[in-house]
């Protein structure tokens, strides 16, 4: 057998597709082997249909010469729908043999709008005449959230079907339950999206939850995005997209004589409320275990007391329904509460040591009736109390009403939270000895593919923290913030994050979700939106404007940093039109190649501290910079006229923004730190203009005493611009600084994320604003693709796309003394680990997966120990051990 293996097998993106959305899906795979050299020269992919006598061939492809291992597209007959395929992987490598067998990988068809036969079911807003509401339904208008809903229906099937798959939604949250017990682990379900447009679906195999004769399928409905609280307009705080959480479900029934038995969701269905009082992002859950519904999920028939559901066709227009692009929403960490003391009001406190998002488990053991209230917070005031001020509108706080029968659990189903900190109110008698109280942190469950560590402390406390914000705020969109009244979709501080957020997890399907929820957005005028999901439909938005700089600009540099990544050209093919009625927004209203008129917000380099940037010149460069890649999107798709159109169009803006922004001096207006950042990092500069644009820059920041002076925009291209001009000494210094403004201030401070506002708290100040004051947003955090690209060494290549050739130009810092990362890459494991010796000694490891170059440039102060040899320019792939000694 060879010493090459396939691993990482996907399928438009993802490890097991639950549902496809096209006919023809591609299939992509990684490689491995420490051979020097080693490298794929062919492969053969089987696609088969599990069927009750096994498996049906549904495509061989037959061996094919080819390296090719990424997007590879299907090419058999139709896929059948309603079913589960496994396709199997074979690849030869340089030498002819044949690799290790890969165990099959699943594939779920789904169903196409067509096939759907379930209907949008909800609790009637009024009943019907004669049809009275139990008088033990529970309403709770405190905030004006309402209680779940639960929903159930008792069928009967003569005999066990050979394959049972679920496909289900909601407008709104589910939870999913088949006699008795829970289906799945997926939390938040179904994720968000612009409900008027699409909701995504999920499949479970629920084969083994069937059984002959009777059975129960019910599921709990939570207001989620659809009805409950998103935003801070409270006016319209919930409601966004409709009036009461909704379901739709269709349980396949496969048996042996190949008949397919449906049980939809219909007017058969009954519903009742129960022990979730009411249910809310931003409010919380309350839970009264007194008014559980024992049994509700498994007691066959039709149950007293249960109202009957009403068959509604949503406003303003039913969604498409479509598989789920991306991974689900599921719990990914559990940490332990440790009691710190008690608070001013006697409740007990505790922490969990790390900022999380999601919430938390209790066990108790109490009398019936007793109360405990769990309040959330991020951070503690000067007091040592919990400091809930920056939460604005948002409760976050959850109550727990025990049941009085022995030990008892309660986790929150339809709430999350952004906190460390947990005040605990406990009915009198108890103290938190009697309580067990842990944090669970829930993110989308996007692959972790990198791990980066150093030989100091603050930089892999900072690696942490970037890690920790992006889990806790990729929750079904990327988030800017996860614990007060917003938690939106912002794309411009996902687009100056989204390089560093690749490094550390596979977030392809992630953004093929979300793309789609932007272009979903989309303004009939073609602008973008500045969050997503929003509501193009309804005159009631997320936010009262689309489309500012930066961030209506995000697709195409979301696009383009996708493309380097994961060379995946049908992204780019599948949303250059939209890109293109963008481009035309912007130019109609600006002839003269100067970004200052439209209908849109400019929020300019966004909470930079030091001098302003003036916004113009923010904005036409970041009309430069779209532009530019324009020309770079057309020619990955080989529209020639169309890159010499747009490269004529950022020749244009460049000229403009010379002579409006540019003094004869040297000087950009403004004469920030932002205004240099962003000319030098996007080309606006050549020749002596940019080497005075550099030396200006160097001037800033050490007359701001070695500190940065930049915001949400300008932050990304700091420490990547200085390193561009030779100044990694001064990026370094950045980075490990710990004075304010800095990362390492914060971090200095008790951090565990990435803080919104370099002053979010100063000890001369005390806290920002509480109007805007998040310690959990990794926007600053895009420092995170500069320690991976630069102190570690790992990066793209536009040359060659997709990691097929890897930049190598690793940074050896004696004050950080070693680094170690390692990246699983589209195309294999990519390591890079170095440590600086005695006398200015350096050794450096390097992995590169098969098929793929190392393109390398060392620090011009190095050379090869063996003085008589020259680093190589290209590595080939393998591992490489290198002795380093100065120059």
């Amino acid at each position: 057998m060879s010493g090459l293996s396939a691993l990482d097998l996907r399928v438009e993106h993802l490890a097991e597709p639950r549902g496809l959305n096209t006919a023809t899906p591609r299939f992509s795979w990684a490689l491995a082997s420490e051979r020097m050299g080693a490298h794929q020269t062919a492969w053969r992919i089987r696609v088969f249909e599990v069927t009750l006598g096994g498996e049906t061939l549904l495509w061989d492809s037959g061996r094919v010469a080819s390296p090719q291992s990424q997007h590879v597209p299907y090419a058999g007959p139709p896929l059948p729908r309603d079913a589960v395929l496994t396709w199997q992987l074979s690849v030869w490598d340089e030498t002819g043999a044949l690799s290790d067998a890969r165990p099959p990988a699943p594939i779920f068809t789904g169903l196409r709008q067509e096939d759907w036969a379930g209907q949008w079911i909800a609790r009637y807003f009024v009943l019907p005449a004669g049809r009275e509401v139990p008088a033990d339904t529970i309403y709770d208008n405190r905030w004006q959230a309402r209680p779940a809903d639960y929903v159930r229906r008792s069928f009967a099937v003569a005999d066990r079907p050979v394959r049972a798959l679920l496909y289900i939604s909601a407008l709104g949250l589910y939870e999913p339950w088949l006699n008795g017990q829970r289906v799945g682990e997926d939390v938040l379900a179904p994720g968000w999206t612009d409900y008027h447009t699409r909701v995504e679906y999920q499949v479970h195999d629920v084969t083994d939850h069937v059984v002959a004769g009777e059975n129960v399928i019910g599921a709990i409905l939570g207001e989620g995005w659809y009805s409950g609280r998103v935003g801070h307009n409270q006016r319209r705080a919930g409601n966004h997209y409709g009036g009461r959480p909704a379901l739709i479900c269709a349980l396949h029934l496969h048996h042996a004589d190949g008949r397919v038995e449906i049980i939809a969701s219909d007017d058969q269905w009954q519903t009742r409320q129960g022990p979730i009082c009411y249910s809310d992002f931003l409010m919380g859950e309350m839970y009264d275990a007194r008014l559980a519904l024992e049994g509700w999920s498994e007691r066959p028939g039709r149950l007293e007391g249960w109202q009957p559901v009403e068959c509604f066709v949503p406003d303003p227009r039913p969604p498409l329904l479509e598989a789920a692009r991306a991974q689900p929403v599921r719990e990914i960490a559990r940490l332990e509460a440790r009691f710190l003391r008690y608070s001013a009001s006697g409740a007990a406190l505790f922490d969990l040591g790390q900022n999380i998002a999601g919430y938390c488990a209790l066990t108790v053991f109490a009398p019936a009736g007793a109360r405990f209230v769990l309040r959330h917070g991020e951070i503690l005031d000067g007091a040592g109390e919990l400091y809930v001020a920056n939460l604005r509108h948002a409760v976050a706080t959850d109550i727990f009403i025990a049941a009085g029968q022995g030990e008892e659990r309660f986790c929150p189903r339809f709430t999350f939270h952004g906190f460390r900190y947990v005040e605990l109110t406990l009915p009198d008698g108890l103290s938190p000895e009697d309580v067990r109280l842990s944090g669970i942190a829930i993110s989308t469950a996007t692959p972790q593919t990198g791990t980066l560590s150093f030989g100091h402390e603050m930089l892999d406390r900072l690696v942490s923290n970037i890690n920790w914000s992006q889990r806790d705020n990729f929750i079904a969109v990327p988030t800017d913030c996860p614990q007060r009244d917003e938690r939106y979709g912002w794309t411009a501080d996902a687009q100056v994050f989204w390089k560093t957020a690749g490094y550390f997890a596979d977030c392809s399907a992630f953004l093929a979700k979300w793309m789609l929820d932007i272009a979903d957005g989309q303004s009939p005028e073609g602008a973008f939106p500045d969050v997503a999901p929003t509501k193009p439909l309804n005159p009631y938005r997320l936010t009262p404007q689309p489309g500012a700089p930066g961030w209506g600009d995000a697709p195409i540099i979301l696009a383009w940093e996708h493309w380097l990544r994961h060379a995946d050209r049908e992204l780019v093919e599948a949303y250059y039109p939209a890109f293109e009625r963008w481009m035309a927004h912007i130019g109609a209203p600006n002839p003269d190649f100067l970004r200052r008129n439209a209908v849109y917000n400019n929020y300019g380099d966004w909470l930079s501290v030091g001098p302003a940037s003036d916004r113009t010149l923010v904005a036409t460069a970041y009309w430069y910079r779209i532009a530019h890649l324009m020309e770079k999107l057309a020619n990955v798709l080989g529209r020639m006229s169309d890159a010499a159109r747009y490269r004529q169009l950022a020749n244009a803006i460049g000229d403009a923004f010379r002579r409006e922004f540019l003094g004869s001096d040297g000087r950009l207006l403004g004469d920030t730190q932002t205004a240099y950042l962003l000319a030098l990092d996007f080309g606006l500069l050549s020749g002596p203009d940019r080497d005075r644009a550099a030396d200006r820059l160097v001037a800033l920041i050490t007359a701001a005493d070695g500190h940065l002076q930049t915001g949400f925009l300008g932050v990304r291209h700091l420490c990547p611009v200085l390193s561009g001009i030779g100044r990694d000494d001064l990026a370094i210094d950045l980075v490990l600084k710990d004075s304010y403004p800095s990362w390492g201030f914060s971090i200095g401070h008790g951090a565990t994320t990435i803080w919104e506002r370099w002053d979010g708290w100063t000890p001369e100040r005390g806290f920002q604003s509480a109007n805007m004051n998040s310690f959990n947003h990794y926007a600053y955090g895009s420092v995170g693709e500069w320690l991976w690209s630069r102190l570690a060494g790992i990066d793209a290549t536009e040359a060659a796309p997709g990691y097929r050739v890897i930049a190598l130009s690793p940074w050896f810092e004696p004050r950080i003394g070693q680094c170690e990362a390692r990246y699983r890459s589209t195309r294999g494991l990519v390591e890079s680990r170095w440590q600086c010796g005695a006398e200015g000694t350096v050794s450096w490891s390097v992995l590169l997966p098969p098929g793929t170059e190392g393109q390398v440039s060392l620090p011009p102060n190095f050379r090869l120990a063996d003085s008589a040899a020259a680093m190589p320019e290209r590595l080939v792939s393998g591992r490489h051990e290198f002795q380093l000694v100065p120059r």
